[in-house]
């Protein structure tokens, strides 16, 4: 295993950047795929529960159709962990180690609140935003019931989050895996348990992500505590309320958190769209989108280790070498999805017979799958532009290329092609097509903005103040 100075010396000064790119990335993308794979699993469990095609579809739609909203809420975290990444990573490469623990306390503190005020909030408000998405009879009740059992997970998965911005922003890809790969493995085996042995319906996959995400939070904070293999093993003061630094990782962090959460309430808007045209539809959309997943989650990896390699060479005053990354990193994930596409293209067919039952179903979601996977390649672009923006601190473009993506091309083209045109379930693909082609133009265009250096505020204390304390 390779330790973490290590990879922060390749970071800043391996010669192989492919290469470090690579051996960075591989355990996100194993643990996306993995992840994605769970989802599958859930569905897949879901899908096989004794009853009539309609109840189990129906149960199979409100997992698809309830994602953006609990999206909506993680965005919200992610943003602080997006922030927290930048700060870290930028203030490790300038040698900046207290002040990077000082941040990342802060943002596990920062994390757990947000997860226990939205942890209550979407507890009460489930129905209301679910009949607001024009969801009815069966999808209703089973959307209400998973959401709120999931809302259950907020708080502990927000300082996952917290843990893993920290290990990444060290250039540490592989320890938040683990932990991830054994909260699935517990998440699975309980989602079995609960649906196939015991009888539940899908609340029983619903409880298998709730305990399988707590399960691990205190070990990822023991292992924050006494991992002395870097400079960033965290202490108790490391948690003590510091206004300044929170001050600072929200400053940063809420364009990435508005991007994030507008982006999930994008897709509640066109979930709500889809329902009020055909709910129908939604059967073969989300098991589209769990497909494609499989080689779009590679290229989210790509754009994490960018957000590190990036921040890092910016923190050290090196920003010929972040550029010469992010030019790497775009070329790597469009070798991955354009040959990824090519492979899974003449398997469409079978791989959603594997989740859905009824012959319209099947044949809407492989049509749908083709049009997602020749899209892929605009999305892998779309993530990589994230991560340099991420990584640079720029957050404001992440915000400004995330909303208009959805907002300004996804979601009125939506509602032109469906209510106006009346293109029917094209209008989708069609929609998705404007808005990838729109954001890849838009992120060149904002690139020209970035400067690749760091800039003081984001150093947070110095030393002398952090020594004062």
């Amino acid at each position: 295993m390779i330790d973490v100075e290590t990879k922060k010396d390749a970071i800043l000064y391996g010669k192989n950047i492919v290469k470090t790119f690579l051996i960075l990335a591989l355990p996100i993308m194993f643990s996306s795929i993995i992840k994605t794979l769970h989802d599958m699993v859930d569905m897949y469990v879901v899908a096989n529960i004794k009853d009539t095609k309609a109840i189990v579809d129906a149960q199979v739609a409100a997992i698809s159709f309830t994602t953006p909203i609990i999206s909506v809420v993680q965005g919200l975290a992610m943003g602080m962990m997006v922030a927290g990444t930048a700060l870290m990573s930028q203030n490790i490469g300038a040698k900046r180690f207290i002040q990077a623990k000082r941040i990342s306390g802060q943002l596990m503190l920062l994390c757990l609140i947000i997860g226990i005020i939205f942890n209550v909030l979407l507890y009460i408000m489930a129905p209301n935003i679910i009949r607001w998405m024009n969801a009815e009879e069966e999808l209703f009740v089973y959307s209400v019931r998973y959401v709120r059992v999931r809302s259950f997970e907020l708080s502990g998965l927000f300082i996952f989050f917290a843990f893993q911005a920290t290990r990444q922003s060290m250039g540490d890809t592989l320890s938040p895996v683990i932990f991830n790969i054994i909260s699935i493995i517990i998440n699975i085996i309980l989602t079995i348990i609960f649906v196939l042995a015991l009888g539940f319906d899908l609340t029983g996959a619903a409880w298998g992500t709730v305990i399988g995400n707590m399960i691990i939070i205190p070990f990822c904070i023991g292992f924050l505590r006494k991992d002395h293999r870097f400079s960033m093993n965290l202490d108790w003061d490391s948690f003590k309320l510091d206004l300044k630094v929170l001050g600072r990782i929200f400053t940063l962090g809420w364009p990435a958190a508005i991007s994030q959460s507008f982006t999930a309430l994008g897709f509640v808007i066109v979930n709500s769209m889809i329902a009020g045209y055909d709910q129908n539809m939604f059967a073969s959309i989300g098991v589209g989108n769990r497909i494609n997943s499989l080689l779009l989650f590679p290229a989210i990896g790509i754009g994490g280790v960018l957000a590190t390699f990036v921040g890092q060479n910016v923190g050290a005053n090196n920003p010929r070498r972040a550029k010469k990354g992010f030019y790497y990193s775009l070329w790597i994930v469009l070798v991955i999805t354009t040959v990824g596409t090519l492979i899974l293209i003449p398997f469409r067919d079978f791989l959603v017979e594997i989740f859905l039952k009824e012959d319209e179903a099947i044949k809407l979601a492989s049509k749908y799958l083709l049009f997602l996977l020749c899209n892929l390649p605009l999305m892998a672009i779309f993530q990589n532009f994230l991560g340099v923006f991420q990584g640079t601190g720029r957050t404001d473009l992440v915000l400004f290329l995330s909303t208009s993506r959805l907002w300004l091309m996804r979601v009125p083209s939506l509602f032109l092609f469906l209510f106006v045109f009346n293109v029917g379930d094209r209008s989708v693909w069609h929609a998705m097509i404007i808005g990838n082609v729109g954001a890849s133009i838009l992120g060149f265009l904002l690139y020209q903005f970035v400067d690749f250096k760091m800039r003081k505020k984001d150093r947070i204390i110095s030393v002398e103040e952090f020594a004062g304390d």
